[in-house]
């Protein structure tokens, strides 16, 4: 299968950083070949590479191609900031499950702290792999404040996620590997619905990856 870089638009050229110039080398391209890019922004573009440096590469737009739009109905996953390796599985598989936003959150028995660039290095590289060309918008939310349907994933609730409606925008709020503090889940039990998987104890990332793999089947965002 093709490689897809990501790259930035300025007139007629792509402008690459570093970080994909190294991707060209090591799949062994060279100034004069032709590749497929993305901005990010849903759109395919058909480049030549003019420019090949350690430093990064320069690129002449033959063509370009809208091929995706932003949902109707956005799927949002706030996500604990856990262990990095754990975090970055979870932020990886949203991307490939077209979620719409990422929120990194630190719950307060969060022991580590969230890093948004790394963070949004994993999701360019994750929408790349499973070509996607719209990637998710990606922040810190330091508030726990929702709008619209919101679930939360709760060992103790009584409603299954069998039993939440897909339709409409949905945020899925994800806890800490420690579990919610006390005033955390007053407040989360007050502003969203608690959902309960089943009867085992799951990490954060599995809980995560199967309630929004449930979701994204029912939103057909896969």
């Amino acid at each position: 299968m093709p490689h897809l870089f990501y790259g930035v638009v300025e007139g007629n050229r792509m402008l690459f950083d570093e970080r994909e110039a190294h991707h060209m080398r090591v799949v062994r391209l060279k100034e004069g070949d032709t590749i497929e890019t993305t901005d990010g922004e849903g759109f395919s573009y058909l480049c030549v590479i003019e420019r090949l440096k350690k430093d990064g590469a320069i690129g002449t737009i033959l063509k370009s191609e809208k091929k995706e739009e932003e949902s109707l109905e956005k799927l949002k996953v706030m996500v604990p900031i856990g262990r990095w390796e754990r975090t970055r599985l979870l932020i990886e598989k949203c991307v490939e499950l077209g979620v719409d936003s990422i929120l990194l959150h630190k719950f307060q028995r969060s022991q580590h702290d969230p890093n948004i660039e790394k963070a949004k290095i994993v999701v360019r590289e994750a929408a790349k792999q499973c070509r996607r060309y719209l990637f998710p918008e990606i922040e810190i939310m330091k508030e726990l404040s929702f709008s619209g349907k919101t679930i939360t994933l709760d060992l103790y609730a009584q409603k299954s996620l069998l039993e939440v409606d897909p339709e409409g925008d949905l945020t899925i709020v994800v806890g800490p590997e420690g579990g919610f503090s006390e005033e955390e889940r007053k407040i989360l039990m007050s502003k969203t619905t608690m959902i309960n998987l089943g009867r085992k104890i799951l990490r954060f990332e599995t809980a995560a990856i199967l309630t929004v793999g449930y979701i994204a089947l029912k939103k057909h965002k896969i």
